[in-house]
């Protein structure tokens, strides 16, 4: 299987006036590998190419938390997603942290 994410961004030039829309197409054989970029890079969903014929889609924020529900989790109930009591590290950063080191038990939604 092929796992395949397309992922646009904004470009813009001369002066901030002209605006386009560039489309990079990335492709994994690991469903981790693809579930890990597109946590990274917080891209909504990316295709599973079984065949020629047959093409699926997988939601990466189905049974993930997004930065901003990570966030509120984590304020919530910092002694289950921290470790602490309180919360005095940056949250963002420490989202990042758990993707980049291929930690999403405390991503997976309950």
């Amino acid at each position: 299987m092929l796992y395949q994410v397309k992922q646009t961004r904004k470009e813009k030039y001369f002066f901030n006036l002209l605006e386009r829309e560039m489309m990079n197409s990335y492709s994994f054989d690991n469903y981790s590998e693809a579930l890990l970029f597109c946590l990274s890079e917080e891209i909504k969903q990316f295709d599973c190419i079984v065949s020629d014929k047959v093409k699926t889609s997988r939601k990466t924020y189905e049974n993930y938390y997004t930065l901003k529900q990570f966030i509120k989790a984590a304020t919530i109930n910092p002694m289950w997603y921290l470790g602490t009591q309180s919360v005095k590290v940056n949250l963002e950063n420490y989202y990042f942290y758990l993707i980049g080191s291929g930690k999403l038990t405390k991503l997976k939604k309950h």
